[in-house]
């Protein structure tokens, strides 16, 4: 009985937690296309700039790209690419961890049953 009182009077601060960290979260959301990383392949045959919204942002060739080859360009554009995106994916997970400051994000996730 009185773990149910205990864990009804933990609602209200839970609630007020949750409100800030939505807040904070629709903020980071708005600094998602600002956020960039690359991702190169063969030396520097091929580099791929990504956004935080995992969009392709450029695609450029250097003079060591092998044009003639569509079968290796296509393999270097595709490990560019993934190189980018993994880039990417990191700064934001950092970028997120800083900007929600003291909320635990793995109690966050447990409390919405995805932990």
């Amino acid at each position: 009985m009185f773990d149910s009182i205990k864990a009804l009077s933990q609602i209200g601060p839970m609630m007020a937690k949750a409100k800030e960290m939505q807040s904070r979260m629709v903020e980071f959301q708005k600094t998602l296309p600002f956020i960039e990383a690359s991702g190169a392949a063969g030396g520097e045959a091929v580099r791929v700039t990504a956004n935080g919204r995992l969009e392709i942002m450029s695609f450029e060739f250097g003079p060591d790209a092998p044009t003639s080859d569509p079968a290796k360009l296509s393999d270097l554009c595709r490990e560019a690419t993934n190189a980018a995106l993994r880039a990417v994916q990191a700064q934001v997970q950092t970028k997120m961890q800083e900007s929600m400051g003291d909320v635990d994000m793995e109690a966050m996730r447990s409390m919405l049953g995805q932990g």
